[in-house]
C-alpha cells in the first residue's frame, strides 16, 4: 500500500470519527441541559451560558480534526485537475493502457 494511500486513510479517519464525537457529545450536552432546565426553570440563563460555551469546544475539538484532515490529504502527490478533459488546456491527454489479452 502506498504511503499517500494512509495518509487519504488517517483522514478519513479523523474527521469520521470526530464528526462522531462532536454528534454525540452534543447530544448529551443538549439532553442534560434540557434536564437540568427542566428541573429548575430559574436557572435556564446560567445552563444555557454554560451549554452554548461546552457546545463551542466541543465544535472545537471536530475542527481540530478538520484541520489535521487537510494537512494530511495536502502532504500527498495529488494529480493535476484537468480543466478540460479533451486536451485543448495545453495538459496531454493520458494514454490509454494497453489489454492483456492476446489474440
Amino acid at each position: 500500500m502506498q504511503p499517500e494511500a494512509f495518509a487519504w486513510l488517517g483522514a478519513g479517519l479523523a474527521i469520521g470519527l470526530a464528526a462522531l464525537g462532536t454528534g454525540i457529545g452534543i447530544g448529551l450536552l443538549a439532553a442534560k441541559s434540557v434536564e437540568a432546565a427542566a428541573r429548575q426553570p430559574e436557572a435556564v440563563p446560567q445552563i444555557q451560558k454554560l451549554m452554548i460555551l461546552g457546545i463551542a469546544f466541543i465544535e472545537a475539538l471536530c475542527l481540530y480534526a478538520l484541520l489535521i484532515a487537510f494537512t494530511l490529504t495536502g502532504k500527498t502527490s495529488a494529480p493535476p485537475i484537468r480543466s478540460d478533459p479533451f486536451g485543448a488546456d495545453g495538459v496531454e491527454a493520458p494514454v490509454p493502457l494497453e489489454s492483456s489479452t492476446t489474440e
